[in-house]
Protein backbone atom coordinates (compact mmCIF):
# COMPACT_ATOMS: atom_id res chain seq x y z
CA UNK A 1 0.00 0.00 0.00
CA UNK A 2 1.88 3.33 -1.09
CA UNK A 3 2.15 6.63 0.78
CA UNK A 4 0.23 8.41 -2.02
CA UNK A 5 -3.01 6.33 -1.80
CA UNK A 6 -3.02 6.39 1.94
CA UNK A 7 -2.09 9.81 3.04
CA UNK A 8 -4.80 12.00 4.50
CA UNK A 9 -5.17 15.62 5.58
CA UNK A 10 -6.09 14.17 8.91
CA UNK A 11 -3.98 13.02 11.65
CA UNK A 12 -5.03 9.38 13.16
CA UNK A 13 -3.85 7.11 15.20
CA UNK A 14 -4.50 2.88 14.94
CA UNK A 15 -3.91 1.71 18.60
CA UNK A 16 -2.94 -2.38 19.73
CA UNK A 17 -3.07 -3.64 23.02
CA UNK A 18 1.20 -3.62 22.38
CA UNK A 19 2.63 0.07 23.37
CA UNK A 20 3.15 2.43 20.64
CA UNK A 21 5.93 3.59 18.97
CA UNK A 22 7.10 6.76 20.89
CA UNK A 23 7.69 8.95 18.04
CA UNK A 24 3.78 8.43 17.14
CA UNK A 25 1.75 11.79 16.61
CA UNK A 26 -0.84 12.72 19.29
CA UNK A 27 -4.02 10.57 18.85
CA UNK A 28 -6.76 12.06 16.78
CA UNK A 29 -9.36 10.97 19.11
CA UNK A 30 -8.99 9.91 22.61
CA UNK A 31 -11.22 6.84 23.55
CA UNK A 32 -12.36 5.87 20.42
CA UNK A 33 -14.14 2.47 19.87
CA UNK A 34 -14.22 1.35 16.69
CA UNK A 35 -13.93 2.29 13.31
CA UNK A 36 -17.27 3.08 12.52
CA UNK A 37 -15.87 5.70 14.63
CA UNK A 38 -12.94 6.36 12.52
CA UNK A 39 -15.17 6.96 9.39
CA UNK A 40 -17.67 9.46 11.20
CA UNK A 41 -14.34 11.57 12.15
CA UNK A 42 -12.95 10.98 8.64
CA UNK A 43 -16.52 12.66 7.27
CA UNK A 44 -16.13 15.92 9.64
CA UNK A 45 -19.66 14.75 11.37
CA UNK A 46 -19.87 17.33 14.31
CA UNK A 47 -23.29 15.35 15.69
CA UNK A 48 -23.74 14.29 19.00
CA UNK A 49 -21.80 10.58 19.80
CA UNK A 50 -23.70 7.81 21.14
CA UNK A 51 -22.62 6.01 24.69
CA UNK A 52 -19.41 4.12 23.83
CA UNK A 53 -19.13 0.43 22.89
CA UNK A 54 -17.39 -1.58 24.52
CA UNK A 55 -13.98 -1.72 23.93
CA UNK A 56 -12.56 -3.93 20.97
CA UNK A 57 -8.95 -5.61 20.99
CA UNK A 58 -7.71 -2.08 19.07
CA UNK A 59 -9.73 1.11 18.25
CA UNK A 60 -9.54 2.89 14.76
CA UNK A 61 -9.70 6.77 15.41
CA UNK A 62 -8.12 7.09 11.91
CA UNK A 63 -9.71 9.86 9.24
CA UNK A 64 -9.01 7.51 6.06
CA UNK A 65 -12.34 5.17 5.44
CA UNK A 66 -10.40 2.78 3.14
CA UNK A 67 -8.05 2.37 6.58
CA UNK A 68 -11.37 2.01 8.63
CA UNK A 69 -12.78 -0.84 6.30
CA UNK A 70 -9.42 -2.18 6.23
CA UNK A 71 -9.63 -2.55 9.81
CA UNK A 72 -12.85 -4.20 10.09
CA UNK A 73 -11.04 -7.02 8.39
CA UNK A 74 -8.54 -7.02 10.26
CA UNK A 75 -10.50 -7.49 13.64
CA UNK A 76 -11.77 -11.07 12.55
CA UNK A 77 -8.54 -12.00 10.44
CA UNK A 78 -5.70 -14.26 11.82
CA UNK A 79 -3.09 -12.02 13.64
CA UNK A 80 -0.63 -12.71 10.58
CA UNK A 81 -2.00 -9.55 9.30
CA UNK A 82 -0.48 -7.35 11.83
CA UNK A 83 2.26 -6.12 9.80
CA UNK A 84 0.17 -4.68 7.08
CA UNK A 85 -1.94 -2.71 9.14
CA UNK A 86 1.85 -1.74 11.07
CA UNK A 87 2.43 -0.26 7.99
CA UNK A 88 -0.76 1.25 7.21
CA UNK A 89 -0.77 2.72 10.20
CA UNK A 90 2.57 4.34 9.66
CA UNK A 91 1.68 5.91 6.53
CA UNK A 92 -1.59 7.44 7.82
CA UNK A 93 0.41 9.01 10.95
CA UNK A 94 3.14 10.28 9.00
CA UNK A 95 0.20 12.72 6.67
CA UNK A 96 0.20 16.49 7.61
CA UNK A 97 -1.93 17.82 10.34
CA UNK A 98 -4.84 19.57 8.78
CA UNK A 99 -4.63 22.95 8.74
CA UNK A 100 -6.78 26.04 7.72
CA UNK A 101 -8.25 26.88 4.49
CA UNK A 102 -7.62 30.56 3.15
CA UNK A 103 -9.99 32.58 4.75
CA UNK A 104 -9.10 31.17 7.76
CA UNK A 105 -12.33 29.55 8.80
CA UNK A 106 -12.68 27.17 12.02
CA UNK A 107 -16.00 25.40 12.67
CA UNK A 108 -16.16 24.10 16.67
CA UNK A 109 -17.95 23.04 18.83
CA UNK A 110 -17.30 21.07 22.65
CA UNK A 111 -18.92 18.64 24.74
CA UNK A 112 -18.86 19.31 28.63
CA UNK A 113 -19.60 17.74 31.90
CA UNK A 114 -22.74 20.31 32.47
CA UNK A 115 -23.27 23.90 31.45
CA UNK A 116 -21.59 25.81 34.94
CA UNK A 117 -18.42 27.07 33.54
CA UNK A 118 -17.57 27.99 36.95
CA UNK A 119 -17.71 24.04 37.84
CA UNK A 120 -18.18 22.16 34.57
CA UNK A 121 -15.66 21.82 32.36
CA UNK A 122 -15.02 20.67 28.80
CA UNK A 123 -14.18 16.68 27.90
CA UNK A 124 -14.40 16.88 23.89
CA UNK A 125 -13.37 19.74 21.39
CA UNK A 126 -13.76 19.08 17.88
CA UNK A 127 -12.88 21.10 15.20
CA UNK A 128 -13.29 21.20 11.27
CA UNK A 129 -10.81 23.25 9.34
CA UNK A 130 -12.95 25.12 6.30
CA UNK A 131 -16.40 24.45 5.45
CA UNK A 132 -15.10 21.70 2.30
CA UNK A 133 -15.87 22.66 -1.25
CA UNK A 134 -16.90 20.72 -3.95
CA UNK A 135 -19.28 18.00 -1.76
CA UNK A 136 -16.02 16.98 -0.39
CA UNK A 137 -16.07 17.12 3.60
CA UNK A 138 -13.29 19.32 5.11
CA UNK A 139 -10.52 17.66 7.43
CA UNK A 140 -11.22 17.84 11.35
CA UNK A 141 -9.75 17.18 14.55
CA UNK A 142 -11.05 16.13 17.73
CA UNK A 143 -9.98 15.53 21.33
CA UNK A 144 -10.72 14.10 24.61
CA UNK A 145 -10.16 15.27 27.89
CA UNK A 146 -10.28 13.26 31.36
CA UNK A 147 -12.02 16.37 33.77
CA UNK A 148 -11.69 16.72 36.80
CA UNK A 149 -15.13 16.64 38.46
CA UNK A 150 -17.99 14.34 37.79
CA UNK A 151 -20.34 14.41 34.05
CA UNK A 152 -23.91 15.60 34.79
CA UNK A 153 -26.68 12.90 34.09
CA UNK A 154 -28.56 15.46 32.02
CA UNK A 155 -25.31 16.00 30.43
CA UNK A 156 -23.92 12.46 29.71
CA UNK A 157 -27.71 11.34 28.14
CA UNK A 158 -27.25 14.80 25.58
CA UNK A 159 -23.57 13.28 24.61
CA UNK A 160 -23.09 9.62 25.28
CA UNK A 161 -19.89 10.43 26.77
CA UNK A 162 -18.84 8.60 30.61
CA UNK A 163 -15.97 9.01 33.11
CA UNK A 164 -14.83 5.46 31.43
CA UNK A 165 -14.50 6.58 28.20
CA UNK A 166 -12.15 9.68 29.52
CA UNK A 167 -10.14 7.12 31.70
CA UNK A 168 -6.76 7.05 29.62
CA UNK A 169 -7.16 10.60 28.17
CA UNK A 170 -5.09 13.51 28.45
CA UNK A 171 -5.90 16.78 31.13
CA UNK A 172 -6.92 19.98 28.71
CA UNK A 173 -3.98 21.67 30.16
CA UNK A 174 -1.86 18.89 28.30
CA UNK A 175 -3.26 20.25 25.15
CA UNK A 176 -3.33 24.19 25.94
CA UNK A 177 -0.49 25.20 24.27
CA UNK A 178 -1.67 23.54 20.89
CA UNK A 179 -5.17 24.60 20.96
CA UNK A 180 -4.46 28.31 21.94
CA UNK A 181 -1.86 28.12 18.73
CA UNK A 182 -5.05 27.19 16.87
CA UNK A 183 -7.20 29.62 17.93
CA UNK A 184 -4.74 32.40 17.40
CA UNK A 185 -4.19 31.37 13.85
CA UNK A 186 -7.81 31.44 13.07
CA UNK A 187 -9.41 34.36 11.59
CA UNK A 188 -13.48 33.14 11.01
CA UNK A 189 -14.61 30.98 14.04
CA UNK A 190 -17.78 29.28 13.54
CA UNK A 191 -20.13 27.31 15.27
CA UNK A 192 -23.95 27.01 16.78
CA UNK A 193 -25.02 29.06 20.44
CA UNK A 194 -20.92 29.58 20.25
CA UNK A 195 -21.03 32.30 23.40
CA UNK A 196 -21.33 28.50 25.55
CA UNK A 197 -18.67 27.05 23.97
CA UNK A 198 -16.26 30.42 24.28
CA UNK A 199 -17.06 30.76 27.95
CA UNK A 200 -16.35 26.84 28.51
CA UNK A 201 -12.82 27.18 26.68
CA UNK A 202 -11.74 30.55 28.42
CA UNK A 203 -13.10 28.90 31.90
CA UNK A 204 -10.65 25.99 30.76
CA UNK A 205 -7.61 28.92 30.65
CA UNK A 206 -8.90 31.06 33.55
CA UNK A 207 -8.84 27.77 35.46
CA UNK A 208 -5.31 27.07 34.43
CA UNK A 209 -4.29 30.40 35.09
CA UNK A 210 -3.41 31.31 31.74
CA UNK A 211 -4.36 34.57 29.47
CA UNK A 212 -7.83 33.87 28.06
CA UNK A 213 -7.89 32.89 24.41
CA UNK A 214 -8.46 36.74 22.71
CA UNK A 215 -11.23 36.10 20.87
CA UNK A 216 -11.89 40.21 20.20
CA UNK A 217 -10.05 40.30 16.70
CA UNK A 218 -12.12 37.04 15.36
CA UNK A 219 -15.15 37.70 13.26
CA UNK A 220 -17.43 35.20 14.66
CA UNK A 221 -20.38 33.38 12.60
CA UNK A 222 -23.25 31.99 14.56
CA UNK A 223 -25.73 29.94 12.35
CA UNK A 224 -27.99 29.94 15.40
CA UNK A 225 -27.77 34.08 15.54
CA UNK A 226 -28.28 33.67 11.59
CA UNK A 227 -31.46 32.02 11.78
CA UNK A 228 -32.79 33.96 14.19
CA UNK A 229 -32.25 37.11 12.62
CA UNK A 230 -33.19 35.96 8.72
CA UNK A 231 -36.24 33.72 10.22
CA UNK A 232 -38.01 36.41 12.74
CA UNK A 233 -40.21 34.18 15.67
CA UNK A 234 -42.86 36.57 15.86
CA UNK A 235 -46.45 35.57 16.03
CA UNK A 236 -46.84 36.96 12.46
CA UNK A 237 -43.75 34.69 11.07
CA UNK A 238 -45.02 31.98 12.78
CA UNK A 239 -48.79 31.90 12.08
CA UNK A 240 -47.51 32.12 8.43
CA UNK A 241 -45.85 29.18 8.44
CA UNK A 242 -47.60 27.19 10.75
CA UNK A 243 -51.12 28.26 9.91
CA UNK A 244 -50.37 28.99 6.06
CA UNK A 245 -51.60 32.82 5.95
CA UNK A 246 -50.83 36.12 7.98
CA UNK A 247 -53.83 37.36 10.65
CA UNK A 248 -55.90 40.99 10.81
CA UNK A 249 -55.06 43.11 13.90
CA UNK A 250 -52.74 41.59 14.94
CA UNK A 251 -51.31 42.72 19.02
CA UNK A 252 -54.68 43.11 19.76
CA UNK A 253 -55.29 40.54 22.95
CA UNK A 254 -58.60 38.79 21.37
CA UNK A 255 -56.57 38.32 17.29
CA UNK A 256 -52.78 37.20 19.15
CA UNK A 257 -54.82 34.61 21.50
CA UNK A 258 -56.74 32.91 18.51
CA UNK A 259 -53.75 33.25 16.42
CA UNK A 260 -51.89 31.38 19.15
CA UNK A 261 -54.20 28.59 19.54
CA UNK A 262 -54.11 28.36 15.70
CA UNK A 263 -50.25 28.01 15.11
CA UNK A 264 -50.09 25.62 18.34
CA UNK A 265 -52.23 23.44 16.33
CA UNK A 266 -50.18 23.72 13.66
CA UNK A 267 -46.79 23.16 15.52
CA UNK A 268 -48.53 20.16 16.54
CA UNK A 269 -49.23 18.51 13.36
CA UNK A 270 -45.69 19.64 11.53
CA UNK A 271 -43.67 18.15 14.96
CA UNK A 272 -45.48 14.75 14.81
CA UNK A 273 -46.75 16.16 18.59
CA UNK A 274 -50.66 15.44 17.34
CA UNK A 275 -52.97 13.94 19.87
CA UNK A 276 -49.91 14.01 22.37
CA UNK A 277 -50.54 14.26 25.75
CA UNK A 278 -49.66 17.71 27.14
CA UNK A 279 -46.97 16.47 29.30
CA UNK A 280 -44.80 15.40 26.46
CA UNK A 281 -45.54 18.50 24.28
CA UNK A 282 -44.51 20.30 28.06
CA UNK A 283 -40.70 18.48 28.21
CA UNK A 284 -40.10 19.52 24.38
CA UNK A 285 -40.82 22.62 25.71
CA UNK A 286 -38.64 23.01 28.04
CA UNK A 287 -36.89 19.57 29.73
CA UNK A 288 -35.47 21.73 32.51
CA UNK A 289 -38.85 22.69 33.84
CA UNK A 290 -39.15 20.23 36.78
CA UNK A 291 -35.94 21.66 38.84
CA UNK A 292 -37.29 25.38 39.25
CA UNK A 293 -37.94 26.39 42.20
CA UNK A 294 -40.82 28.37 41.54
CA UNK A 295 -42.45 29.85 37.77
CA UNK A 296 -38.75 30.80 36.53
CA UNK A 297 -35.46 29.22 35.31
CA UNK A 298 -34.09 32.05 38.06
CA UNK A 299 -33.53 29.55 40.92
CA UNK A 300 -33.49 25.38 40.48
CA UNK A 301 -33.22 22.60 43.02
CA UNK A 302 -29.88 21.04 42.85
CA UNK A 303 -28.98 17.31 42.62
CA UNK A 304 -28.61 17.85 46.44
CA UNK A 305 -31.87 19.26 47.38
CA UNK A 306 -30.22 22.76 47.56
CA UNK A 307 -31.85 25.70 45.87
CA UNK A 308 -29.39 27.35 43.31
CA UNK A 309 -28.83 30.30 40.91
CA UNK A 310 -29.96 29.39 37.56
CA UNK A 311 -28.55 32.65 36.28
CA UNK A 312 -25.92 35.24 36.83
CA UNK A 313 -22.38 35.44 38.22
CA UNK A 314 -23.47 33.05 41.32
CA UNK A 315 -25.09 30.65 38.57
CA UNK A 316 -25.10 26.84 40.74
CA UNK A 317 -24.30 28.85 44.24
CA UNK A 318 -26.97 27.63 46.57
CA UNK A 319 -29.00 31.11 48.16
CA UNK A 320 -28.24 29.75 51.79
CA UNK A 321 -24.91 29.74 51.09
CA UNK A 322 -24.94 33.17 49.65
CA UNK A 323 -27.29 34.55 52.57
CA UNK A 324 -23.70 33.94 54.27
CA UNK A 325 -21.14 35.15 52.20
CA UNK A 326 -22.46 37.94 50.63
CA UNK A 327 -25.97 39.14 51.65
CA UNK A 328 -26.16 42.40 50.52
CA UNK A 329 -26.53 40.49 46.53
CA UNK A 330 -29.74 39.32 47.97
CA UNK A 331 -31.07 42.54 49.49
CA UNK A 332 -30.05 44.03 46.08
CA UNK A 333 -32.47 41.28 43.64
CA UNK A 334 -35.10 41.80 46.44
CA UNK A 335 -35.58 45.61 45.18
CA UNK A 336 -34.91 44.52 41.79
CA UNK A 337 -37.66 43.80 39.49
CA UNK A 338 -37.94 39.94 39.46
CA UNK A 339 -40.56 37.38 39.83
CA UNK A 340 -41.99 37.60 43.26
CA UNK A 341 -40.76 33.99 44.39
CA UNK A 342 -37.44 35.20 43.64
CA UNK A 343 -37.59 38.23 46.06
CA UNK A 344 -39.52 35.59 48.56
CA UNK A 345 -36.82 32.91 48.78
CA UNK A 346 -34.06 35.46 48.98
CA UNK A 347 -35.73 36.83 52.05
CA UNK A 348 -36.33 33.48 53.55
CA UNK A 349 -32.82 32.52 52.63
CA UNK A 350 -31.53 35.40 55.13
CA UNK A 351 -33.65 34.77 57.94
CA UNK A 352 -32.94 31.27 57.93
CA UNK A 353 -29.02 31.41 58.28
CA UNK A 354 -28.58 27.47 58.36
CA UNK A 355 -28.69 25.37 55.17
CA UNK A 356 -31.31 22.23 56.86
CA UNK A 357 -33.93 25.08 57.83
CA UNK A 358 -33.89 26.80 54.86
CA UNK A 359 -34.35 23.98 52.88
CA UNK A 360 -36.68 22.48 54.87
CA UNK A 361 -38.79 25.84 54.44
CA UNK A 362 -38.39 25.73 50.89
CA UNK A 363 -39.53 22.63 50.32
CA UNK A 364 -42.98 23.16 52.29
CA UNK A 365 -43.37 26.41 50.48
CA UNK A 366 -42.27 25.05 46.98
CA UNK A 367 -43.18 21.50 47.55
CA UNK A 368 -39.66 20.07 46.74
CA UNK A 369 -37.45 19.23 43.78
CA UNK A 370 -39.66 17.18 41.45
CA UNK A 371 -38.04 13.95 39.42
CA UNK A 372 -35.82 15.84 36.48
CA UNK A 373 -38.20 15.39 33.75
CA UNK A 374 -35.86 13.39 30.86
CA UNK A 375 -34.30 15.33 27.68
CA UNK A 376 -37.57 14.92 25.20
CA UNK A 377 -37.29 15.65 21.44
CA UNK A 378 -39.66 15.89 19.02
CA UNK A 379 -39.42 12.59 17.78
CA UNK A 380 -39.46 11.09 20.83
CA UNK A 381 -42.62 13.16 22.10
CA UNK A 382 -44.21 11.92 19.38
CA UNK A 383 -43.53 7.97 20.20
CA UNK A 384 -45.47 8.29 23.40
CA UNK A 385 -48.80 7.43 23.17
CA UNK A 386 -52.04 9.96 22.59
CA UNK A 387 -53.61 12.24 25.26
CA UNK A 388 -56.24 10.70 27.76
CA UNK A 389 -57.43 13.77 28.62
Amino acid sequence: MSAASTASPVQGQLSFDAAPPRDRPAPKRHGSTGAAEGRAAAEGRGRRKPAAAAAEPFSLPVAEPAVAVAAEVVVAATPQVTAVVAEVAAVVTAAPAPSLDADGLLVFDVETTGTDKRRDQVIELCVQFGLGRDGQPAPSRTWRFRPQVEISPGAQAVHGISMEDLAGCPAFGDCADEIAAMFAEAKVLVGYNLAFDIDMIQAEFERLRRPPIDFGGKTIVDPFRLWQQCEPRSLQHAHQRFVGETFAAAHSAEADVAATGRVLLGMLGSFGLEGKDWGAVADVCDPTRASWVGSSRHLQWDAAGDVVFGFGKHAGKSLHQLAREDASYLRWLMDKDFPLHVGELCRAALEHKLGDEFRAWARQRFGGPAEPAPVVTAEQAAARGPSEG
